[in-house]
């Protein structure tokens, strides 16, 4: 539906912004820049609406203050309900630090980054123009209380993620995640890359406590990994699927490791090739769908199609079915930015209700 994003009218905004108050959406990664919605109460969708990919939407937000919000696609009017922005957007810690330089909160998850910039260079992502910088452990704390007791976006778990470390600061990022993992109620959950170099950081990461890893592919085909993802080309797909099977015996898999793959930048044969090799392992796909963001390389990259889109989700259900995975991820309010909906088997949840 949001392929070429969305359209808000006038009276949306006004009622989505309080009237100019708070701003519509923040722009705190390439995926998570739009609007969040809710329809049926169970399909969550990140729908971007100021890029320059969204200059012809296909579907509208309107509200009234009759029938509240709803969306028009295709001659349809869908019934929507709009997730909040977090309740701390201008809050600051003891230190006058910004509270969102730490963490934020996604739908029913809050993110939280030990490093801001990154160590490797993807090419649809906007974190590595940021100047790299560890954050201490005291300050991910107090951000992370903030957005615990956030009454307007509760959350119900935590996803430490990146940028991603220099190998020269591995020890401080570990001791980060236990200090995390010893200091909290909520389930922390690990988006990181292979470390070629030290493959039992997965064993002393369970062993803290973590209930479960993200280890993202991204782009799976010799050639556009080399120019699109060059720093996890080199890692390797031997290391992906050594750390990949290595976090599924620790942690139990099923719902516990997932891994994402970007579609719209490869081929669909090469998308699917990547979908078979997670599965096999025994670990969640995640398919997010390909956004040309500004402020990245591939800003002026086109969007793939809805028809394409179609096909990869069609063609993975049935390959995620035959090695008794699910596409990822099973938190629904966190498939908002992914091409993964739930399917009334029982692999799917709310967190709140875990």
């Amino acid at each position: 539906m949001f392929v070429h994003g969305i359209r808000i009218t006038d009276g949306a905004e006004r009622q989505l912004t309080q009237g100019g108050r708070i701003p519509l959406s923040v722009h705190d990664y390439t995926t998570t820049g739009g609007v969040t919605l809710i329809l049926d109460n169970s399909v969550y969708i990140n729908a971007p609406f100021d890029d320059s990919f969204c200059q012809e939407p296909e579907a509208t937000l309107f509200f009234d203050s009759s029938n509240g919000y709803f969306v028009s696609f295709r001659g349809k009017e869908i019934p929507a309900r709009i997730l909040a922005l977090p309740g701390y957007l201008h809050a600051t810690d003891s230190q006058g630090r910004p509270v969102t330089y730490t963490v934020f909160s996604h739908a029913d998850r809050v993110r939280v980054s030990p490093i801001y910039g990154c160590t490797m260079s993807c090419k649809f992502c906007d974190i590595p123009g940021n100047k790299y910088v560890r954050r201490p452990l005291e300050q991910l704390l107090e951000g992370l209380n903030i957005a615990m007791t956030d009454s307007t976006l509760p959350v119900y778990h935590i996803l430490i993620t990146g940028g991603s470390p220099s190998p020269r600061d591995f020890e401080y990022f570990d001791r980060v995640c236990a200090g995390i993992i010893g200091s909290v109620h909520l389930p922390v959950d690990l988006m990181m890359p292979p470390r070629p170099k030290d493959f039992g950081f997965v064993d002393r990461l369970a062993d803290m406590g973590i209930r479960g890893f993200s280890i993202n592919l991204e782009v799976f085909g010799e050639e556009a990994s080399k120019k699109i993802t060059p720093e996890k080309h080199r890692i390797g797909l031997g290391a992906f699927a050594k750390t990949i099977e290595r976090a599924v015996q620790r942690t139990g898999g099923a719902d516990r490791v997932r891994s994402l793959v970007v579609v719209g930048l490869e081929s669909e044969e090469k998308t699917l090739d990547a979908v078979h090799f997670l599965a096999r392992l025994g670990c969640d796909p995640v398919l997010s769908p390909f956004r040309p963001t500004r402020g990245t390389a591939l800003s002026g990259y086109p969007v793939p199609s809805y028809e394409f889109l179609e096909r990869v989700y069609l063609e993975s259900v049935d390959i995620v079915e035959r090695y008794g995975v699910k596409l990822g991820p099973r938190c629904i309010p966190c498939q908002h930015n992914t091409l993964t909906f739930p399917d009334n088997s029982g692999a799917y949840y709310f967190s709140a209700e875990k």
